[in-house]
């Protein structure tokens, strides 16, 4: 559903270019000293970034046209990385009247130089197979300190659902920003600014007869700057989202988006007609995986991991086929499909096993919008297949081809859930976030110490959402890309670590954990100072880069939550005693905590250590708390384990 985001196409191409003088606009001669050293740090600002939308009522139906205006100053001397520029169009988005140009200052006037080659090509983005989404891409020229780049263009709004929303901050300063809403009396539109806590965004509305016109500017909104894991613009930045909800024509009144009934209506016509009895090519598959004897679950499990083995996912998106999925038999004939055709064979797989499934859109935790909220296109990019067993909701990705089918996928925790009971009625559900408890990674090692080395034995467990992101690695690598893989997963003490021998178990099946039995060898490690011996037990010290800048401004994301474990057995060297144990530790808050606790057993030392990690999304008042937790850990890690041989 990648047709729903307006995109920036960065292409190089060549273009020619037509001068002309203008005598219109004049130049400010202070202009680019006194955005310099306003925006020292930036090699460009937009001056302006404007749309305007206007909806007109048209016999039944409603018009929707939009006018784009973005004028950008380029200040330094590597601004020219923002003369490349292109605009989007697909089957629901139609570009008209595009006009570019750069304006040269010289003295009093401005050089103006067309942009007259513009370059149409499908866009082809790396996670879609088929887009049917065009870019039109272009170069300004003669780009240079000094320089106003001007980008002007109309589009056409082909269905008023697809309005969406309007960014007031971006990744570059943007000295004014405006939106513009006019509309014909009798359409009911709802104009929300999101993000708005710091009051940067003003509107108005204004009476104009037969028409009524919203506006809504912004001055100087500062950058957003790039951090990394943080989460998309969208969740912080200042913006409008659009949504018409109805209006009135001729008499009659047309629902659009006024609720989620309105979006469900719209959705069901999608899937109408797509549970389907004709089964012959599904049927003959579940001949194959399916006993007579299974009990419910253990079909579900079977069916759902088939579509995860055989269905190959390839994104394709085709005008209407960005929302229409295949139908099953289809998709089970061809093997391949996007989301919406994964969710398509299961539920009918299902339905054909006798079991009752259900189409589900969603979003992805990269859209912070809810149906309940906005009942929009704008809340999702995704479709899954629930199943419901006694009161417990099952949400089926099979694009993640490496889940348990007890789990979601992690892209879509905490995310409403828009599940079709059948075609008439629907549920709106939140997806679980997935207790820390089931994504254990879980360590257990025995080691000795022998000439300045560390040489040991162990058993790792992974489970759940660790298991998932680590076997894409574990099972389409190489062996050596496996075993290049495994010494840095499996990794401690220090770059000497060598993982000398290892076996993995369960990894092809998707509902048991991960276990890794290991050897390992860690050179040069501890200190041996005259009679004694400094050791950290702590061979693996995660967290302690994580402490978070002062001047970070955006939130963190993170892929879910988690426990570690780890027990580790040091044996004691012969005729060594323990001069200094290391004290217990534990610390505790609402994001992280860990517990490490030091036990000595007869000639063993055990060190038994547990940490986790508990937020999706970190927000910026929760930075100080999260800091003094691996602040607390950082400093356990320290306390080093001392022996002495009392032979010496």
């Amino acid at each position: 559903m990648a047709f729903l985001k307006n995109k920036l196409i960065l292409t190089i191409l060549l273009c020619s270019i037509s001068i002309v003088l203008t005598q219109a606009q004049k130049v400010d001669q202070d202009e680019l000293a006194t955005y310099t050293s306003k925006y020292p740090e930036d090699q460009a600002i937009f001056l302006k970034y404007y749309e305007d939308v206007d909806i007109k009522i048209s016999g039944d139906s409603l018009i929707v046209t939009t006018k784009n205006l973005k004028e950008t100053l380029h200040l330094g001397d590597k601004s020219n990385v923002y003369a490349k520029d292109g605009i989007y169009s697909s089957s629901f988005y139609k570009n008209e009247k595009i006009s570019a140009r750069t304006l040269i200052p010289e003295k009093r006037k401005f050089k103006v130089i067309e942009v007259t080659e513009f370059k149409e090509s499908f866009d082809k983005s790396s996670s879609v197979f088929y887009d049917d989404g065009k870019s039109i891409n272009f170069i300004f020229p003669a780009v240079q300190p000094g320089a106003h780049t001007i980008l002007e263009y109309e589009q056409r709004i082909k269905d008023p659902k697809f309005i969406g929303s309007f960014l007031f901050q971006n990744y570059l300063p943007i000295v004014h920003s405006k939106f513009t809403v006019t509309v014909d009396k009798g359409v009911d539109i709802r104009l929300d600014i999101i993000n708005n806590e710091a009051n940067l965004v003003k509107q108005k509305t204004e009476d104009l007869g037969k028409r009524i016109k919203y506006t809504f500017e912004c001055n100087n909104a500062e950058k957003l700057k790039i951090e990394d894991d943080a989460p998309p613009i969208r969740f912080t930045a200042p913006h409008i989202a659009a949504i018409v909800q109805k209006y009135e024509a001729n008499g009659s009144t047309y629902q659009v988006l006024a609720s989620p009934d309105d979006l469900f209506s719209w959705y069901s016509t999608f899937i109408k007609g797509l549970k389907s009895g004709n089964y012959a090519n599904i049927k003959k598959v579940l001949d194959e995986i399916i006993v007579p004897n299974d009990e419910e679950l253990e079909k579900v499990k079977k069916i759902f991991h088939w579509v995860q083995n055989n269905v190959k996912y390839i994104a394709f998106e085709d005008g209407m086929r960005g929302l229409i999925p295949h139908n099953a038999e289809y998709v089970c004939d061809k093997r391949y499909g996007d989301c919406k055709d994964m969710a398509s064979i299961t539920v009918n797989m299902l339905n054909a096993a006798g079991i009752n499934a259900h189409f589900t859109w969603i979003g992805t935790r990269d859209i912070p919008y809810k149906y309940s909220e906005y009942p929009s296109p704008m809340v999702d990019n995704h479709m899954i297949a629930t199943y419901i067993n006694d009161g417990k909701y099952y949400y089926l990705d099979a694009t993640s081809q490496y889940s348990s089918y007890k789990l979601p996928s992690s892209m879509i925790q905490g995310k409403e859930a828009l599940i079709a009971l059948d075609e008439n009625g629907y549920e709106i559900r939140t997806v679980p976030v997935i207790d820390k408890s089931i994504n254990m990674k879980s360590d257990s090692s025995f080691y000795s110490l022998k000439d300045g080395s560390i040489v040991g034995s162990g058993n790792m467990t992974i489970a759940g959402f660790p298991k998932v992101f680590n076997s894409y690695n574990m099972i389409k690598s190489s062996k050596k890309g496996l075993d290049d893989f495994m010494t840095k997963f499996m990794g401690r003490g220090n770059n000497k670590f060598f993982l000398d021998d290892y076996q993995i178990s369960n990894l092809d099946d998707l509902e048991q954990p991960i276990e890794v039995n290991y050897k390992f060898r860690v050179e040069d490690y501890y200190r041996k100072i005259g009679s004694k011996i400094y050791f950290n037990m702590n061979l693996v010290k995660s967290l302690t880069d994580k402490i978070i800048d002062d001047e970070r401004k955006q939130p963190i994301e993170n892929e879910f939550n988690y426990i570690h474990k780890n027990t580790s057995v040091l044996q004691i060297p012969e005729n060594y005693v323990v001069k200094h144990l290391p004290e217990n530790v534990s610390y505790k808050n609402e994001l992280f905590g860990f517990d490490i606790q030091y036990i000595q057993q007869g000639d063993k030392i055990i060190l038994n250590k547990q940490l986790y990690v508990d937020y999706l999304l970190l927000e910026k008042d929760q930075f100080e708390l999260w800091n003094e937790g691996i602040k607390k850990l950082s400093e356990s890690y320290r306390d080093a384990l001392i022996l002495e041989n009392e032979g010496a």
